[in-house]
């Protein structure tokens, strides 16, 4: 068996680099055995509080006014992983706030392995949406206080547990050599490489006309098709649009075929049992019928953006 360590962050505002809560849980061969959290005062320049990241998580900037900088975060974080590897669901964005946090601080990356349950849910399970509450749903778990990070990373952990248990290995090493998913790293000089699935049969992401071809092939949405539908609360259409030519990726109004996401605004927080948008009705006849579309409410689309 192995030994691990879930890890899930919120954020002050858009900024990746502005934490202002960390949750952890460790893992140890088949069973969760501790759970730790802490609020962190975010760093200086990144420090403002979005109303739309306070009504996701319920964080405020009176709450974190007396608590540790992300320095003396940083160092109970790793104390609290002591070594061992870290998961994450969507980890790109929870491995992304370490990232932006340290370089708002000028402090050295740590080094880093790491994996990402919603990587993993979607070799395990068959879904229309990757989200926390969907993959608990799947691994036939009841969960509650989404967005409290301690809850979600218990969550993270809970979902990667159960996706041993369905693939019938006896370690998480194991589990990833099975679904051919690469471990994620981060090193002290600035090297960062994603945790994917390296198999076939998986859409190719090429680079699409028109968006940019300087953006990182290993971002979560890069070379995909995404649809909108709905007002966003966070930000105007046409920004939406540009943000996603930005990473890689091909924003459309309509669905179709080769549509691989549909991100519905109405959906504020897409929770397994509440009743769809007609667009996401139409994704999941497109699921059901074969084709690999994933549906995002607006948090799990924002966090995808910078990932």
């Amino acid at each position: 068996m192995s030994s691990w360590v879930a890890i899930d962050f919120e954020t002050a505002n858009e900024h990746r680099g502005s934490a202002c809560s960390v949750g952890m849980t460790a893992v140890d061969g088949d069973r969760v055995v501790d759970t730790w959290s802490m609020l962190i005062q975010p760093p200086a320049a990144h420090s403002h509080f979005s109303p739309y990241n306070v009504r996701v998580h319920g964080i405020t900037a009176d709450d974190v006014a007396t608590a540790p900088g992300w320095k003396a975060a940083l160092a109970a974080i790793l104390a609290f992983a002591d070594g061992r590897p870290l998961i994450a669901h969507n980890a790109g964005f929870d491995l992304s706030v370490i990232r932006a946090a340290c370089d708002a601080e000028a402090i050295t990356w740590p080094e880093l392995r790491y994996t990402c349950s919603q990587v993993v849910a979607r070799r395990t399970w068959k879904l229309l949406s990757y989200g926390l509450p969907h993959c608990m749903d799947a691994a036939g778990l009841d969960f509650t206080n989404h967005h409290n990070p301690e809850a979600d990373s218990r969550a993270s952990a809970e979902v990667m547990l159960a996706a041993i248990r369905e693939a019938g290995t006896a370690s998480l090493d194991d589990l990833l050599a099975k679904h051919q998913i690469r471990w994620g790293s981060m090193t002290p000089d600035g090297q960062w490489r994603g945790s994917q699935y390296q198999g076939s049969g998986q859409r190719d992401r090429k680079p699409i006309p028109g968006a940019n071809l300087d953006a990182d092939p290993d971002g979560a949405l890069y070379g995909l098709t995404v649809c909108l539908t709905g007002t966003l609360t966070s930000m105007k259409r046409d920004e939406a649009f540009a943000r996603l030519a930005e990473v890689g990726a091909q924003p459309v109004k309509k669905m179709t075929k080769t549509t691989d996401i549909l991100v519905s605004a109405t959906q504020t927080q897409l929770k397994p049992g509440s009743t769809l948008s007609g667009k996401a009705k139409e994704a999941q006849a497109l699921l059901d019928a074969g084709q690999a579309i994933e549906v995002l409410d607006e948090d799990e689309f924002l966090r995808r953006l910078g990932s």
